[in-house]
């Protein structure tokens, strides 16, 4: 989906951790106003709001009430919260959106808000790290038919895949994501502090772990499974369980993984 608009909103930002740090300077970049900046680290805020030449806000009670657009960067557990005090703070009419994956649209069902949405970016996000959104989806939900296409046009200035999800299917891409990333990167871990032990450098996967990627672009990641486990080598599980005598949290998870890969 490409933008058909280039009108400019005014966007205050709420947290400013990985997400909020990088979809703010990403939304000033495609030209969009972000006029304000709060987070509960005043450090945090004033570095993202000189960044956006936007005001650093300290308290959500300053929050100012004639923005187009807040967008709620903050855990899931507080979304419900803020919007409250956004909502007693006069921006009931104006719309409201989170950036959570797992979070339904019904935390905004009861805080007095009349227009919110979901903007959420499926990627992991660090703040030394920038990331390239013309290939982030961006899955996008509202309340409002017409604050719903507002939205999938923000998000088309930054990237072309754009999806509209309810919270079901979103919550199940969060949930594959999880072990996609989050559990993968583990793996990376064990990996890693595996190979640092014997001193030998991690970079030596580097090429094995790009080509198991590039694969699965390819085919169902079932059809490019290999190892041992994937063709029955039980001398070599249990040299490897034998590796990992003294190590029983790395040992149970390749157990784990082992049946698994079987079944």
């Amino acid at each position: 989906m490409k933008s058909t608009t280039n009108k400019q909103m005014k966007i205050v930002i709420i947290g400013a951790g990985n997400v909020g740090y990088h979809l703010g300077r990403k939304l000033y970049n495609v030209g969009e106003e972000v006029v304000e900046v709060f987070s509960r680290q005043r450090k945090k805020t004033v570095r993202l709001a000189k960044c956006l030449g936007a005001q650093a806000t300290a308290s959500l009670r300053d929050i100012r009430t004639d923005a187009d657009l807040y967008i709620l960067a903050v855990s899931d557990d507080a979304i419900s919260a803020v919007a409250k005090i956004l909502a007693d703070r006069g921006c009931a009419e104006n719309l409201i959106v989170h950036t959570s994956g797992v979070t339904p649209l019904t935390v905004f069902k009861n805080t007095g808000l009349r227009r919110y949405g979901i903007f959420y970016p499926l990627q992991s996000f660090s703040i030394s790290t920038e990331p390239d959104f013309s290939t982030i989806p961006f899955c996008i939900d509202a309340r409002q038919e017409d604050d719903r296409k507002l939205l999938m046009e923000l998000a088309a200035k930054m990237s072309s895949h754009i999806y509209c999800f309810n919270d079901e299917q979103r919550a199940l891409i969060h949930l594959a994501a999880v072990y996609a990333n989050n559990f993968t990167n583990h793996l990376f871990h064990i990996a890693h502090q595996l190979l640092e032990k014997e001193n030998i450098p991690f970079e030596i996967l580097w090429p094995l772990i790009n080509e198991t990627v590039r694969k699965i672009k390819n085919a169902p990641p079932s059809e490019m499974q290999t190892g041992p486990a994937a063709r029955g080598d039980v001398a070599t599980i249990n040299q490897h369980l034998q590796l990992l005598e003294n190590k029983p949290e790395y040992r149970k998870i390749y157990q784990l993984l082992t049946e698994a890969i079987c079944r």
